[in-house]
């Protein structure tokens, strides 16, 4: 330090004006990047994300949500919900959908019993979205879903490992008939016969609607006629 002090002495009045200039405009190159190196690695806070979530903008709220999704911010998860719930745009509705999933799970399962038909469309979508291994806690709720979920839910069944679920729903009387007979064709598809004859030859003399008593007999006959 006592050098520099040593050379700006030694120097003329025009050069130390120069070399305080110079020195001026170092030392505020040097704020700048400390200053945006500072901004660059602060942590955004929930505010930063919530001023997004209300911003008119829809791709700044587009944004806010899916990163405050990302980053599982729980303290910004009631005003996703409040646009998941209110937002007329399906787009954000989708987005806040996932963003809830990914913040909680289980807020985002309760959707599925939401009586708003879009909601709960959206709700089934994402739950997939998500992970589609989340089918086995659909078909969980099998028994207490509307008969448009369950349409829905057995479209992901086309697979043998679900073929004592489809039988159960074959014999569920009270079960709606389209939702049975749909049952019926996925297992004529992916049933293995050495281990559902059984049941279905049950199914067959238990059942009492002559219609799909006979699908029944119909399906078991296909089943016979590969054997052969």
């Amino acid at each position: 330090m006592s050098k520099i002090i040593d050379f700006y002495r030694a120097l003329e009045k025009k050069k130390k004006i120069v070399f305080l200039i110079a020195s001026f405009v170092l030392f505020l190159s040097i704020l700048r990047v400390s200053l945006w190196a500072i901004r660059r690695n602060k942590t955004p806070t929930p505010k930063i994300y919530l001023k997004y979530l209300k911003s008119p903008n829809k791709e700044e709220k587009k944004y806010g949500i899916y990163i405050a999704g990302n980053l599982k911010i729980k303290e910004i998860l009631p005003e996703i919900e409040k646009i998941f719930l209110q937002d007329e745009d399906l787009e954000l509705k989708r987005i806040s959908a996932y963003s809830i999933g990914q913040i909680d799970f289980n807020k985002l399962l309760s959707y599925l019993d939401s009586s708003d038909k879009t909601l709960k469309e959206i709700t089934f979508e994402t739950i997939l979205k998500l992970d589609r291994k989340n089918i086995e806690i659909l078909i969980n709720r099998f028994d207490k879903e509307d008969k448009e979920t369950k349409l829905k839910i057995l479209s992901y069944m086309k697979s043998p490992a679900y073929q004592d679920k489809l039988l159960k729903i074959i014999e569920n009387k009270d079960e709606d008939l389209e939702i049975r007979q749909k049952a019926l064709g996925l297992i004529k598809d992916v049933g293995k016969w050495e281990e559902i004859e059984v049941s279905l030859w049950n199914c067959y003399y238990e059942e009492e609607n002559p219609e799909f008593k006979k699908n029944i007999y119909d399906t078991i006959k296909e089943f016979q006629k590969r054997g052969k």
